[in-house]
């Protein structure tokens, strides 16, 4: 991910109803996240710090909405991509680049139709997607035909890249959604909302999802 806030490696994990994802802290050092969607529970861990923050992912939810109304997104009159018909070679892929506009944020999406198992990465980053999307946010209107492995989105605070390194399928141990012993717990404060994933196939978190 490269962008004003956050630049450097994600790792997204997804398993059954959980999900992980490990990125760069804009404080220092690096920042986990882990989410039940079942239960609804969410936990950052601030590992520079040994702190375990607490949140619900209902609270998340509105706290995207509020982050969308303030950027002026209106994720209702999000549009489905369109094809441009150019192509382009992103790492090992060759794509075909889509535009969409995102209830307000022009996007640029590189679409790989030929990625191995990609409707079913799609599928278990479907999940996430919809988890913490804010109201209104559909991400089955984000759906193209194969996976994206690069995304460019401006935005108020300018533009965010979200290349994919890989995705796959690979066992992931039921440890890497447990909190560790040691933090500090703490109750979320207020957070400055973070995106809505934009990518349908992999952009929090069984397939390893490294971006970089």
């Amino acid at each position: 991910m490269e962008s004003a806030v956050i630049t450097g490696n994600v790792t997204m994990k997804v398993k059954g109803d959980q999900a992980r994802m490990d990125m760069p802290n804009p404080l220092g050092g690096n920042v986990t996240t882990i989410m039940n969607f079942k239960s609804g529970d969410m936990v950052t861990l601030m590992h520079q710090q040994k702190m375990a923050m607490k949140m619900n992912l209902a609270d998340l939810k509105k706290q995207q909405e509020a982050g969308q109304k303030a950027l002026g997104v209106d994720p209702t009159k999000m549009e489905k991509p369109k094809g441009t018909g150019t192509k382009e070679k992103v790492g090992e892929h060759e794509t075909e680049i889509y535009e969409m506009n995102q209830g307000g944020m022009q996007a640029k999406l590189w679409v790989a139709k030929d990625f191995p198992n990609a409707q079913a990465i799609k599928d278990q980053m479907m999940k996430l997607s919809s988890s913490i999307g804010g109201e209104g946010f559909d991400p089955s209107k984000i759906d193209v035909p194969g996976m994206v492995v690069k995304t460019e989105v401006n935005t108020s605070v300018g533009k965010m890249t979200v290349t994919l390194v890989s995705a796959k399928e690979t066992p992931v141990d039921d440890a890497e959604f447990k909190q560790p012993e040691g933090y500090q717990e703490m109750t979320m404060p207020g957070m400055p909302p973070a995106p809505a994933p934009n990518v349908p196939g992999p952009k929090p978190g069984a397939p390893a999802d490294p971006k970089k």
